[in-house]
């Protein structure tokens, strides 16, 4: 089925929406649901009308994140393994910047469509280690799973007293590991 195009009011005022829960989101404020749209400057009709629920609200802004991650990952200017590099320090930055959204994020939006994130990052991190061994920059016996488990480790770990120093060095020890002798 043919998805119609927004008008540019409407794409404009669903960003604003998107924006203001991605805010709230991350500094981990509760906020009656029909507030967000006051936060975004448009009516709770407009709100409802692009996003029924605070799950479905939550879902909109994990999916631009997802998006904006795997799209910093692909820069023409960079090689495939500064590309790889680029991608694992700034996924790690990343949760370390926004952890109260990771954490209202993973709490709120439906394990399906985190589920579809999960792959779409699988699929960025396997497209980066497969153009980084075809390059020569990395081991061509790296393992796409490794790589996605030291991330998953990543985001779970924010419990950890040092956790964020930790969790960079992760990433270090991943990076040397990969490097082709």
């Amino acid at each position: 089925m043919a998805v119609r195009a927004q008008r540019a009011d409407a794409r404009r005022n669903r960003d604003a929406i998107v924006a203001a829960a991605r805010t709230v989101f991350d500094r981990n404020e509760q906020i009656r649901f029909d507030d967000f749209a006051a936060r975004a400057g448009v009516g709770v009709g407009t709100l409802y009308r692009h996003f029924p629920t605070r799950e479905a609200l939550a879902a909109a802004v994990y999916e631009g994140e997802v998006t904006a991650l795997c799209d910093r990952a692909r820069d023409p200017a960079r090689s495939a393994g500064e590309n790889l590099d680029a991608f694992l320090r700034g996924f790690v930055d990343y949760v370390i910047a926004h952890t109260g959204l990771a954490r209202t994020l993973a709490a709120v939006v439906d394990p399906a469509a985190q589920a579809e994130g999960g792959i779409e990052l699988e699929r960025t991190v396997a497209d980066l280690v497969t153009r980084a061994g075809s390059d020569g920059a990395i081991r061509t016996d790296a393992s796409v799973g490794a790589v996605m488990i030291v991330l998953h480790g990543v985001g779970s770990a924010t419990d950890r007293p040092l956790w964020a120093s930790e969790s960079r060095a992760a990433v270090e020890l991943l990076l040397a590991g990969l490097k082709a002798a």
